[in-house]
């Protein structure tokens, strides 16, 4: 049973403002309903529905997130993270929970060196994985949203698909009134998202330069502290900015603008030495 959820005035404004498609509609708050459980990754599938521990903590916003992942990095033999700093691959999430079995590992190689090998018909599939998403969380009660780069950095904004016959410059336009959103470190100067494709900008220990840059166009900057050091707590500012927890949910799009995400190290990260964890 999910508990009735209303959004706060904050979220509202920032999810309208984060997809302009949505405004007209009803309102973004749950009623208490029965919701079915969501959709378990079959093989082949692309996408996993509410599969890991961060993207299901936003369900309790009303938000069903389909997440996406590639083997990071050059794992592949294809990489698919080109600014990936040494702290950023060493602190990388990619085995912690299922991720650390070796069928997950080996599904994730071959998912990545299919998307390369065959493009035409991955993202025909992706399109399919998608629709299904949509037509099932709204089914279900709830919001659908979709992170394509759960352990990758790829500018989804410039991949071309096809939907109902029609070729789009990217899956956001194929989906206009669907909430994509990733966290990137390619420079936001490089980037053109379409305006339901939501981008938080990655911090490491060699990009401080580009964050900053972000931050003065508006984007949000991620970044990941020890917070042993720190008395236990996120820093209230970093960087002259506000930091807000986004241990909270992964559910980037409601976040406000210009503010630090924080995020507490986690595994490997905690014993980082290369200054990718401030």
């Amino acid at each position: 049973m999910v508990t009735a959820t209303k959004l706060t005035n904050r979220q509202r404004e920032n999810l309208l403002a984060a997809n302009p498609a949505w405004k007209g509609g009803p309102a973004p708050t749950l009623a208490a309903t029965k919701q079915r459980k969501a959709r378990s990754m079959a093989k082949g599938d692309l996408l996993g529905i509410a599969s890991d521990a961060k993207t299901v903590k936003g369900e309790k916003l009303g938000i069903r997130t389909a997440i996406q992942y590639f083997a990071p990095s050059d794992v592949s033999g294809r990489n698919v993270c080109q600014f990936a700093s040494d702290g950023c691959r060493a602190a990388c999430l990619n085995t912690a929970g299922r991720g650390g079995i070796d069928m997950v590992q080996n599904a994730r190689i071959r998912r990545t060196n299919r998307f390369f090998d065959e493009r035409t018909a991955y993202m025909a599939r992706l399109v399919f994985e998608v629709e299904r998403h949509v037509r099932e969380a709204i089914r279900d009660g709830m919001i659908p949203a979709v992170r394509l780069n759960g352990t990758s950095d790829l500018p989804w904004e410039r991949l071309k698909c096809e939907r109902d016959g029609i070729t789009y410059p990217s899956i956001m336009d194929a989906f206009p009134e669907t909430q994509f959103y990733d966290y990137t470190k390619i420079k936001v100067s490089r980037r053109n998202p379409a305006a339901n494709y939501h981008l938080t900008f990655s911090l490491s220990e060699s990009n401080d330069a580009d964050a900053m840059d972000a931050l003065d166009a508006g984007y949000n900057v991620a970044v990941v502290f020890d917070i042993k050091s720190r008395g236990g707590e996120l820093p209230a500012t970093f960087m002259g900015r506000e930091v807000i927890n986004a241990d909270d949910s992964d559910v980037r799009f409601y976040d406000p603008r210009g503010v630090i995400v924080g995020l507490k190290a986690k595994g490997d990260a905690k014993s980082d030495t290369t200054g990718f964890v401030r």
